[in-house]
């Protein structure tokens, strides 16, 4: 009875953001829970919330999507005309500011997708599961582009090498310490 409350913790640990899996099968582990079990506990409960927040992002897009498809409507020439002169008034005192931000974020953006271009779907769901988070992870792929059912499938794959790994090595430095 004492496993099932230590597995439900280790569930809900690795379902919050930034603990996840990382934090949650090393405290079991540490516990002293079984390790075939504490990985897959950890494993689901990181593995839900990733899989919530793609549906959720792909739903955002979706929408965004349709939103974008309706037709706007039209300025008279009154209005554009009316709207040049007071966007050259604004420009003149906000434009240092403004094209820093610009060069700023435009930067990140490249970065960001060279590193796409680079490692892929597969890479980017691997690598950023274990340096950074999986759910940062997930939100990068889908904000990318990546197909809702790929980024699922790598994100799964990456959470379940990741999970095995740290269970493993946490239980090996275990072993090895206690020894």
């Amino acid at each position: 009875m004492d496993y099932v409350i230590y597995f439900i913790m280790i569930f809900l640990g690795a379902a919050i953001p930034f603990i996840e899996y990382m934090v949650a099968i090393p405290i079991g582990v540490i516990v002293g829970l079984p390790l075939i079990p504490t990985i897959i506990f950890g494993f689901l409960g990181n593995l839900v919330t990733v899989l919530l927040l793609i549906v959720l992002v792909d739903k955002i897009r979706g929408f965004l999507r349709n939103k974008k498809e309706q037709q706007p409507r039209v300025p008279t020439e009154e209005e554009v005309d009316d709207a040049n002169q007071e966007h050259e008034e604004t420009f003149t005192a906000d434009t240092s500011e403004t094209q820093w931000h610009e060069d700023y974020t435009n930067k990140r953006r490249e970065k960001a997708r060279k590193l796409w271009d680079k490692y892929g779907l597969p890479g980017l769901a691997v690598i950023g599961t274990g340096l950074l988070s999986s759910h940062l992870t997930a939100l990068m792929a889908c904000t990318f582009g990546g197909n809702r059912t790929h980024v699922s499938i790598w994100m799964t794959i990456s959470l379940i090498l990741w999970s095995v790994i740290t269970g493993v090595a946490v239980q090996l430095g275990m072993d090895t310490i206690f020894r």
